[in-house]
């Protein structure tokens, strides 16, 4: 039986159907995870629940449309067909098919367990979700899947990422695995996977609802929440509190204040972890249909000061500043400029209102990232920055390209591609048109806040000493 797989491109054309393969097994044992049945993070099949977007709906059998993009369905539309008129300008559409073309090639190159740690392969699946793959014990080995053999604990250039701890599943911090507590588990999350996927550790098995468990017991004040807060805003209901190891209560709406607590500069990637992590909890909020307030409002407000303070940032060649929000600076290095700028238009592509992603300066962002990873398609990019980077892209296609996509333009696009190996279906999306600001004058306000805290960091967002040149992707 074959295990084909289409390319991002191509599989647009298998809206009816969700094809999946089950995850390999990492331990060689009889056991294997089920087949993750989620779609891929840009080609998420969204609800066509008449309730609007608050409703938790079903776009394909057994997938939970409760991620990012399902936020902005618009009820109104059909999501089982493509449109039937791709009404893109002429520029638009020439940015679709860079988008798509940058996607459906860094898609085809793989990592593998021999030479990457688990930290790399998680870089991997911020791209593509549950379609990203992996070649087990080298460059020539099995093709598994990069979720399930994470999950199943599988050794990747000799780490694990799992390990049981007085009898609680555990996920290991520091260098080649999470740099971040909480980072797997959101990185799960924008992942869609649901909370009864299987992890196996040591012969037993938990899934992903004891690793939620986990992360609520061990939220402290004081330290870095950005991903425990992704990442629960997505698992859990905004009114669940829960009791920490310490017996002290917690709730999404405390991690939001911690988090507004903390600063943006000098926090993980620049902060945009931080921003990403704060978006998902008021984009939940606004899903279910309660009134921003409290912290929420707060959030919202820091989010909105933020868009524009960013924009007010942007390089004339359409990067935002290869200083974080420290400053403004062009500087003129490639590498940095994808590692910011893939960072920030993620940031962006998923926290702007759907009518401002198609302001002038975000298209101009977009079409400067995609331009440089096609043209560097051959080059050895940094892990974690490509990672995040094409992950922007693909949120970007699923907001604005994916609902103007017509039958004759997903066949037109998946002629171009090569036939590889079977992914999940299909996908679709909501329209654009307006500005999310004017720009901040020649002397912007950082809209910063709160006290100090420690940058964990994780390889690729720190300052890299002078002798080292980082984890590599794709190396030549």
């Amino acid at each position: 039986m074959f295990n084909m797989r289409f390319t991002p491109v191509a599989s647009l054309l298998m809206f009816g159907s969700l094809l999946s393969t089950a995850p390999g097994d990492a331990t060689n044992v009889a056991k294997q995870p089920p087949a993750l049945v989620q779609p891929s993070l840009h080609l998420l099949d969204r609800s066509t629940s008449s309730e609007g977007v608050g409703a938790n709906a079903t776009g394909v059998e057994g997938v939970e449309c409760e991620g990012e993009f399902c936020a902005d369905a618009d009820p109104t539309q059909s999501k089982d067909a493509p449109s039937a008129k791709d009404d893109l300008s002429p520029e638009l559409r020439e940015l679709r098919d860079r988008v798509r073309s940058v996607l459906g090639a860094y898609h085809r190159r793989l990592l593998n367990s021999r030479d990457n740690n688990p930290w790399e392969v998680m870089h991997s699946i911020v791209a593509y979700g549950v379609d990203s793959d992996l070649h087990r014990g080298g460059p020539k080995g099995e093709t598994v899947n990069s979720i399930g053999f994470l999950c199943y604990n599988g050794a990747c250039h000799g780490e694990r990422l799992l390990l049981i701890d007085r009898g609680r599943i555990s996920i290991r911090k520091g260098p080649y695995v999470q740099g971040h507590y909480g980072q797997f588990l959101a990185i799960l999350a924008q992942s869609r996977v649901k909370t009864d996927y299987p992890l196996l550790v040591d012969g037993k098995t938990f899934t992903i609802a004891d690793v939620i468990e986990s992360e609520k017991l061990g939220c402290q004040r004081g330290m870095e929440l950005t991903f425990k807060l992704l990442a629960l805003s997505h698992y859990l209901d905004l009114d669940t509190t829960w009791k920490n190891q310490a017996g002290e209560e917690w709730s999404i709406e405390k991690l939001v204040r911690e988090e507004l607590a903390a600063p943006i500069r000098g926090a993980a990637c620049g902060g945009t972890h931080r921003l990403m992590g704060l978006a998902y909890a008021v984009n939940k909020r606004q899903k279910s249909g309660q009134p921003i307030t409290g912290e929420y409002l707060r959030a919202k407000t820091f989010l909105d000061d933020y868009h524009r303070f960013t924009l007010s940032l942007q390089n004339a060649d359409g990067s935002f500043s290869t200083e974080w929000f420290n400053r403004r600076a062009d500087r003129n290095d490639q590498d940095r400029k994808l590692q910011t700028t893939g960072h920030i238009l993620e940031w962006m592509a998923y926290s702007l209102p759907q009518e401002s992603l198609t302001d002038p300066r975000i298209i101009k962002a977009v079409n400067y990232l995609s331009g440089i990873l096609q043209n560097g398609e051959d080059r050895g990019w940094e892990i974690g920055p490509l990672g995040h980077g094409v992950h922007s892209l693909a949120i970007y296609d699923s907001r604005v390209f994916k609902p103007h996509d017509t039958a004759a333009t997903t066949q037109t696009l998946a002629r171009r591609e090569v036939v590889i190996e079977t992914s999940p279906a299909s996908a679709t999306s909501a329209p654009a048109a307006k500005s999310p600001g004017d720009a901040a004058t020649d002397s912007p306000t950082t809209p910063e806040t709160g006290r100090p805290t420690t940058n964990d960091g994780e390889p690729g967002c720190e300052e890299a000493p002078a002798d080292s040149d980082g984890p590599k992707l794709f190396g030549p």
